[in-house]
């Protein structure tokens, strides 16, 4: 029965959508594997990216509270989100394997591409329902690219009522409907790596960088400056295996380009590699360090918080990429462009 629920969910979605309606003269069963094999869950207009959540360690471990992001546009905020109106919607459909426990608060949150930045402090801006394992985020006003930067490009979804499933591969579909009055829908699928276990993790988050509160915050992920301007600065989570804080921590650059993320003890924890713009040479990254143990936005969880402030060359204009690696672990991305 479960699996009846999110295939049929999924194909209800993919037949509201005006590409599937030559479909629906052709197979009229829901059901039917000739129509799943057809639609192959591929060749859909959203490309659907789903990672974990910025403020949870284990938000893809196995038999963890379910606590994901999908990315449905790009994020270079040089590139406009979709805009939706009010009483439009995104809906979610997880599979089976998810475990909705019937308790527990689950949240939807429409965010524009960088972390605790929606159009106003939730619950304002949506309302979410849960059906089964199909979870709905309405929108309460007009959300539209330009309004309030580039528009709707990701799903926050904190849903403390599901439990992960055991490792693997899982699909899950989005479906957005960015007009109560039109039947144009957007939709596609994306897969979520469930992990056995919480692994070292960085997210960067914008609580720092000026803004708010309340939101939205300045982009941590991508920041344009001018010449001889510093950027914002930027926090970073940070977390050892097992979602352990990464406390007394902090960021020893080894030449220009190159620095470690050094634990208390001298291990090292991951790396700083920084990509510059061609002549670019006197810049640097300044840390608040070391790492000091805090509380995750929202979700309240034990974390290690590290403040920094990326400084670009003043005479040289271009993009930086600062990538922080953790060791057996994820990599956090972040642009700073000097125009």
């Amino acid at each position: 029965m479960q699996k009846y629920f999110f295939w049929t969910a999924v194909i209800a979605c993919l037949f509201s959508c005006s590409k599937q309606e030559d479909l629906r003269s052709r197979h009229q069963s829901a059901n039917d594997p000739i129509i799943l094999n057809e639609l192959n869950l591929s060749n859909h207009e959203l490309d659907i990216e789903v990672i974990r959540a910025p403020v949870v360690p284990d938000g893809t471990s196995a038999h963890a509270l379910t606590d994901i992001v999908l990315n449905f546009r790009h994020l270079d905020p040089d590139i406009d989100g979709i805009s939706i109106k009010k009483d439009g919607y995104l809906e979610v459909v997880l599979p089976p394997e998810f475990t909705n426990m019937g308790n527990g608060t689950n949240t939807g949150i429409v965010l524009q591409g960088w972390p605790q930045s929606p159009p106003g402090p939730p619950p304002g801006a949506f309302v979410t329902t849960v059906v089964q394992n199909a979870i709905k985020v309405t929108m309460l006003k007009d959300f539209k690219a330009g309004s309030y930067g580039p528009g709707p490009k990701q799903v926050h979804l904190a849903l403390f009522g599901f439990k992960n499933p055991g490792p693997g591969l899982y699909p899950i579909s989005l479906c957005i409907r960015p007009d109560p009055n039109t039947s144009v829908m957007k939709h596609g699928v994306g897969n979520v790596h469930i992990i056995p276990k919480p692994r070292p993790a960085v997210s960067a988050i914008s609580l720092f960088s000026g803004g708010g509160p309340p939101p939205p915050f300045n982009n941590a992920i991508y920041q344009d400056v001018g010449l001889g301007e510093m950027g914002h600065t930027v926090g970073l989570y940070l977390w050892e295996s097992r979602g352990k804080p990464l406390v007394g921590a902090d960021i020893q650059m080894e030449n220009d380009v190159h620095g470690r993320i050094v634990k208390s003890n001298g291990t090292t924890a991951g790396h700083l590699w920084i990509s510059p713009p061609r002549g670019a040479a006197a810049f640097n990254l300044a840390t608040e360090g070391p790492s000091e143990e805090g509380k995750t936005f929202l979700t309240n969880v034990a974390v290690g918080i590290l403040k920094t402030k990326f400084t670009p060359d003043p005479n040289t204009k271009g993009e930086y990429r600062l990538s922080f690696r953790m060791n057996n672990g994820n990599t956090q991305d972040l642009f700073v462009r000097v125009d």
